[in-house]
């Protein structure tokens, strides 16, 4: 892997993780039109990257749960804990039993070609839905569940992680800066378990040998997904959906003109 190429899918990983138009499907048609080979160590560093950019950007409500745990010693006290334990739940145990298929079989561009489109028409539909709550708070043990559900569909390259839980979120009453909170906390034990099990399941050497590519990776990675997280929540009651809806559609079309 060249520089460029590292640098390309950094910034590729930190624009497109947090937005809902599949950081996974982007990643993999990028290193198709490169004709380049990922390492499974650099995959670390980008998702290193955007997990510690998302942290970050929400220190206050996971200090909040850090200073709960260690204040009243149960993990059951904070109401955000128990939400984002119970909706990464059904992405780990599904991913778990399932990553070597989806890996061998789902990781084609005419597979990205359908999930992009169809899940723009999910996350359209969603914006009909008169949202009722406006803050993290309001959403249920239930919801949260529901939402986990959802994100376990994003298993699938271009479904989009946070493009499906905000959908999720938008059906069941949230509001457009609160869906796009909450999936974007929920990247936190998702992205950290992904990043945890790619970490297990490769060869440190590679991070003696390419030390210098992957501190790369990890650092433009962060930057560039901080300032997008910033930037989607800050103007996502402005902008809308329908600019990320529409250019999905567009790129589905495009791989299937170029597939058929």
């Amino acid at each position: 892997m060249t520089y460029l190429e590292a640098l390309l899918l950094a910034v590729i990983q930190g624009l497109t993780e947090f937005l809902p138009i599949s950081s996974s499907a982007h990643l993999i048609l990028l290193s198709e039109f490169m004709g380049s080979t990922q390492n499974l160590f650099y995959d670390v560093s980008l998702h290193l990257g955007t997990l510690i950019a998302v942290c970050i950007y929400f220190r206050a409500d996971l200090m909040d749960i850090i200073y709960s745990v260690v204040r009243f010693k149960s993990l059951s006290r904070n109401l955000l804990l128990k939400q984002l334990i119970i909706s990464c739940m059904p992405t780990l145990l599904i991913g778990f039993i399932f990553i070597d298929l989806i890996d061998s079989h789902l990781r084609t561009s005419f597979i990205i070609a359908i999930t992009t489109i169809l899940f723009g028409l999910v996350l359209y539909l969603s914006t009909f839905t008169k949202p009722k709550k406006t803050r993290v708070d309001e959403i249920t043990l239930s919801d949260s569940l529901i939402i986990g559900l959802s994100q376990a569909i994003a298993l699938i390259p271009g479904t989009s992680r946070s493009g499906i839980t905000i959908s999720a979120g938008l059906f069941l009453g949230l509001d457009n800066k609160t869906a796009s909170k909450f999936s974007f906390l929920m990247a936190v034990p998702t992205i950290g378990a992904i990043a945890l099990y790619q970490l297990l399941s490769t060869d440190i050497s590679y991070l003696i040998n390419y030390f210098d590519i992957n501190i790369l990776g990890l650092t433009v990675s962060f930057i560039i997904a901080y300032v997008t997280i910033d930037f989607f929540i800050k103007f996502i009651n402005r902008i809308g959906f329908l600019p990320f809806i529409i250019y999905r559609i567009i790129l589905g079309l495009a791989l299937f003109s170029m597939i058929l």
